[in-house]
Protein backbone atom coordinates (compact mmCIF):
# COMPACT_ATOMS: atom_id res chain seq x y z
CA UNK A 1 0.00 0.00 0.00
CA UNK A 2 2.94 2.69 1.00
CA UNK A 3 4.54 1.47 -2.30
CA UNK A 4 1.49 2.47 -4.20
CA UNK A 5 1.29 5.98 -2.08
CA UNK A 6 5.40 6.37 -2.88
CA UNK A 7 4.50 5.42 -6.81
CA UNK A 8 1.95 8.73 -7.17
CA UNK A 9 4.23 10.63 -5.55
CA UNK A 10 6.97 10.03 -7.92
CA UNK A 11 5.00 10.36 -10.41
CA UNK A 12 3.94 13.51 -9.30
CA UNK A 13 7.52 14.51 -8.79
CA UNK A 14 7.86 13.93 -12.56
CA UNK A 15 5.08 16.02 -13.39
CA UNK A 16 5.96 19.07 -11.69
CA UNK A 17 9.47 19.36 -13.00
CA UNK A 18 8.13 18.99 -16.36
CA UNK A 19 5.42 21.99 -15.37
CA UNK A 20 2.76 20.01 -15.35
CA UNK A 21 1.01 21.37 -12.19
CA UNK A 22 -2.31 19.78 -12.62
CA UNK A 23 -1.13 16.77 -13.15
CA UNK A 24 1.09 16.64 -10.25
CA UNK A 25 -1.54 17.78 -7.87
CA UNK A 26 -3.75 14.73 -8.94
CA UNK A 27 -1.02 12.37 -8.38
CA UNK A 28 0.00 13.91 -4.92
CA UNK A 29 -4.14 13.21 -4.33
CA UNK A 30 -3.62 9.83 -5.27
CA UNK A 31 -0.66 8.98 -2.69
CA UNK A 32 -2.67 11.08 -0.39
CA UNK A 33 -5.31 9.12 -0.91
CA UNK A 34 -3.56 6.00 0.48
CA UNK A 35 -1.75 7.43 2.86
CA UNK A 36 -3.38 10.61 4.26
CA UNK A 37 0.46 11.57 6.77
CA UNK A 38 2.66 11.51 4.11
CA UNK A 39 4.37 14.14 4.41
CA UNK A 40 6.09 14.46 1.00
CA UNK A 41 2.39 14.43 -0.59
CA UNK A 42 1.60 16.97 1.51
CA UNK A 43 4.23 19.22 0.09
CA UNK A 44 4.10 17.95 -2.95
CA UNK A 45 0.39 19.20 -2.94
CA UNK A 46 1.36 22.36 -1.62
CA UNK A 47 4.00 23.29 -4.10
CA UNK A 48 1.40 22.50 -7.12
CA UNK A 49 -0.88 24.64 -5.36
CA UNK A 50 1.13 27.09 -4.74
CA UNK A 51 2.36 26.95 -8.71
CA UNK A 52 -0.94 27.10 -8.99
CA UNK A 53 -1.94 29.68 -7.92
CA UNK A 54 -3.96 28.63 -4.77
CA UNK A 55 -1.96 30.12 -2.13
CA UNK A 56 -4.07 29.83 0.96
CA UNK A 57 -4.80 25.69 -0.35
CA UNK A 58 -0.94 25.26 -0.65
CA UNK A 59 -0.71 27.19 3.02
CA UNK A 60 -3.39 24.39 4.74
CA UNK A 61 -1.52 21.64 2.82
CA UNK A 62 2.25 22.65 4.21
CA UNK A 63 0.51 22.89 7.24
CA UNK A 64 -0.83 19.43 7.56
CA UNK A 65 2.69 18.13 6.40
CA UNK A 66 4.49 19.68 9.34
CA UNK A 67 1.75 18.60 12.06
CA UNK A 68 3.17 15.28 10.39
CA UNK A 69 6.49 16.12 10.26
CA UNK A 70 7.43 19.45 12.23
CA UNK A 71 11.18 19.06 11.09
CA UNK A 72 10.35 19.22 7.56
CA UNK A 73 12.83 22.33 6.40
CA UNK A 74 11.26 22.58 2.80
CA UNK A 75 8.13 22.70 3.71
CA UNK A 76 8.55 25.16 6.78
CA UNK A 77 10.74 27.36 3.66
CA UNK A 78 7.63 26.54 1.12
CA UNK A 79 5.18 27.92 3.63
CA UNK A 80 7.13 30.75 3.84
CA UNK A 81 6.60 31.77 0.15
CA UNK A 82 3.34 31.39 0.20
CA UNK A 83 2.69 33.38 3.15
CA UNK A 84 4.69 36.23 1.04
CA UNK A 85 2.31 35.42 -2.09
CA UNK A 86 -0.84 36.27 0.68
CA UNK A 87 1.39 39.56 2.01
CA UNK A 88 1.80 37.97 5.36
CA UNK A 89 5.29 38.97 5.81
CA UNK A 90 6.31 38.85 9.69
CA UNK A 91 4.82 35.38 9.57
CA UNK A 92 6.71 34.22 6.43
CA UNK A 93 10.21 35.45 8.10
CA UNK A 94 9.23 33.30 11.11
CA UNK A 95 8.47 30.05 8.59
CA UNK A 96 11.67 30.81 6.89
CA UNK A 97 13.45 31.47 10.30
CA UNK A 98 12.17 27.67 11.39
CA UNK A 99 13.15 26.03 8.02
CA UNK A 100 16.36 27.75 7.88
CA UNK A 101 17.28 26.39 11.88
CA UNK A 102 16.92 22.83 10.43
CA UNK A 103 18.60 23.91 6.96
CA UNK A 104 20.85 26.45 7.16
CA UNK A 105 22.36 25.87 3.55
CA UNK A 106 19.36 27.08 1.68
CA UNK A 107 20.78 30.71 -0.31
CA UNK A 108 17.28 31.14 -1.86
CA UNK A 109 15.56 30.67 1.35
CA UNK A 110 18.10 33.50 3.13
CA UNK A 111 17.78 35.68 0.06
CA UNK A 112 13.86 35.69 0.46
CA UNK A 113 14.03 36.27 4.17
CA UNK A 114 15.95 39.45 3.56
CA UNK A 115 14.10 40.81 1.05
CA UNK A 116 10.92 40.14 3.76
CA UNK A 117 13.01 41.71 6.22
CA UNK A 118 13.98 44.61 3.85
CA UNK A 119 10.00 44.97 3.51
CA UNK A 120 9.38 45.11 7.14
CA UNK A 121 12.06 48.20 7.33
CA UNK A 122 14.24 45.40 9.62
CA UNK A 123 17.60 45.86 7.01
CA UNK A 124 20.48 45.39 9.84
CA UNK A 125 19.01 42.19 9.75
CA UNK A 126 17.88 41.81 5.95
CA UNK A 127 21.63 42.41 5.29
CA UNK A 128 22.68 39.85 7.55
CA UNK A 129 20.54 37.37 5.92
CA UNK A 130 22.08 38.49 2.10
CA UNK A 131 25.07 38.04 3.57
CA UNK A 132 24.33 34.37 4.71
CA UNK A 133 22.36 33.95 1.17
CA UNK A 134 25.53 35.47 -0.83
CA UNK A 135 27.71 33.18 1.57
CA UNK A 136 26.95 29.72 0.06
CA UNK A 137 26.19 31.57 -3.37
CA UNK A 138 28.04 34.34 -4.13
CA UNK A 139 27.20 34.35 -7.83
CA UNK A 140 23.73 35.71 -6.90
CA UNK A 141 23.02 38.80 -8.78
CA UNK A 142 20.29 39.23 -7.43
CA UNK A 143 21.36 38.94 -3.85
CA UNK A 144 24.54 41.15 -4.12
CA UNK A 145 21.78 44.01 -5.52
CA UNK A 146 19.53 43.39 -2.47
CA UNK A 147 22.77 43.60 -0.10
CA UNK A 148 23.12 47.21 -1.33
CA UNK A 149 19.81 47.98 -0.73
CA UNK A 150 19.63 47.01 2.18
CA UNK A 151 22.76 48.90 2.78
CA UNK A 152 21.62 52.13 1.19
CA UNK A 153 18.56 52.17 3.76
CA UNK A 154 21.16 52.01 6.47
CA UNK A 155 23.09 54.78 4.92
CA UNK A 156 26.04 52.94 4.16
CA UNK A 157 26.41 54.27 0.51
CA UNK A 158 30.09 53.23 -0.22
CA UNK A 159 29.18 49.40 0.95
CA UNK A 160 26.07 50.03 -1.11
CA UNK A 161 27.99 50.74 -4.20
CA UNK A 162 30.22 48.06 -3.70
CA UNK A 163 27.52 45.47 -3.43
CA UNK A 164 25.72 46.76 -6.77
CA UNK A 165 29.46 46.56 -8.77
CA UNK A 166 29.48 42.79 -7.45
CA UNK A 167 26.15 42.49 -9.59
CA UNK A 168 27.05 44.36 -12.41
CA UNK A 169 30.18 42.54 -12.41
CA UNK A 170 28.10 39.20 -12.34
CA UNK A 171 24.84 40.49 -14.49
CA UNK A 172 25.78 43.43 -16.95
CA UNK A 173 22.40 43.58 -18.44
CA UNK A 174 20.93 44.05 -14.84
CA UNK A 175 19.09 47.23 -15.32
CA UNK A 176 17.49 47.91 -11.85
CA UNK A 177 20.97 47.48 -10.02
CA UNK A 178 22.20 49.84 -12.47
CA UNK A 179 20.01 52.29 -11.45
CA UNK A 180 20.29 51.60 -7.66
CA UNK A 181 24.00 52.60 -8.19
CA UNK A 182 23.13 55.60 -9.40
CA UNK A 183 21.38 56.63 -6.88
CA UNK A 184 23.35 55.53 -3.99
CA UNK A 185 25.77 57.84 -6.08
CA UNK A 186 23.96 60.60 -5.59
CA UNK A 187 23.09 60.23 -2.03
CA UNK A 188 26.93 59.64 -1.10
CA UNK A 189 27.88 63.25 -2.68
Amino acid sequence: MDDQAEHYYKEGSVFFKNGHYPEALASCNKALAIRPDYADALNGRGVALAELKQPAEALAAYDKALTFRPDYADAWINRGWVLVELGRHEEAVESYDKGLAINPDDASAWFIRGAELGILGQHAEALASFDKSLAINPDDAYAWNFRGVALHELGRYAEAITSYDRAIAINPDYAEVKLNRKLALKKQT
